[in-house]
């Protein structure tokens, strides 16, 4: 018999849905798509389903996503997704990662370089594909030619093509980058493709955790909308 190198990550993968689903992260996650005018669907299947799948870095062909929602709130079309994923180690061990994410679609037809801003003294294992992905993306300091807030110096670091750097001065302006380090800590944030990704780790997901995620991405996509007009 061939021997299937992915049996643990199936077997693991298939007991940590039954645990997700039957934790209460279906009524809180329903109810604010509700709240707020998303459709609420559930599982939904990656290789099977026609929908559109939420991308960024933590895409995968083994990610499995849970409590998928999708709608237009405020202008601007949003998508929550539950996602898990399960990764090998150089020790041999199998660690399991969960997601949070909203995803925001800019308006803007201006394309925006890639960049992924990281909250410190967080755990960054999570995060660790984006650096293997994309070898060229490494930490930006946006301060070193102009001023920046301490707070939000000393609660992120900024990851993009170096070359890229002054572009995101542009776009992560120093009064932008002061709101974030106010009120985003400790949510990650990229930006792919002019698509706005909000991640966040919290094992325990709230509607008070769902709603700044949704205030913060729908104000971070209307600055970047802005910032993008104003060059026009």
């Amino acid at each position: 018999m061939k021997h299937d190198i992915f049996l643990p990550i199936k077997k693991y993968l298939a007991t940590s849905h039954k645990r997700i689903k039957n934790m209460p992260r279906k009524g809180v996650i329903s109810k604010f798509a509700e709240k707020v005018g998303l459709l609420y669907f559930g599982m939904v299947n990656q290789h099977s389903d026609e929908h559109e799948i939420v991308r960024g870095l933590t895409v995968s062909s083994t990610h499995h996503d849970n409590h998928f929602c999708i709608g237009t709130v405020n202008g601007y079309n949003v998508s929550i997704v539950n996602r898990s994923d399960v990764k090998h180690i150089p020790d041999g061990r199998i660690v399991p990662y969960d997601w949070l994410i909203f995803a925001v679609e800019l308006k803007t037809q201006v394309a925006i370089p890639h960049f992924f801003i990281n909250a410190k003294n967080t755990d960054h294992k999570p995060y660790a594909a984006l650096f293997s992905t994309y070898p060229n993306m490494k930490e930006v300091d946006l301060s070193a030619f102009k001023s920046y807030d301490s707070e939000f110096c000393g609660r992120f670091t900024v990851y993009a093509r170096p070359a890229k750097t002054q572009d995101i001065q542009q776009i992560i302006t120093a009064d932008t980058a002061k709101v974030l380090g106010a009120h985003f800590w400790p949510l990650a944030i990229e930006q792919h493709n002019n698509v706005l990704y909000l991640y966040s780790t919290h094992e325990k997901i709230t509607s008070s955790l769902l709603e700044t995620m949704l205030e913060n991405g729908l104000w971070l996509a209307r600055q970047l909308d802005l910032e993008k007009a104003s060059e026009a």
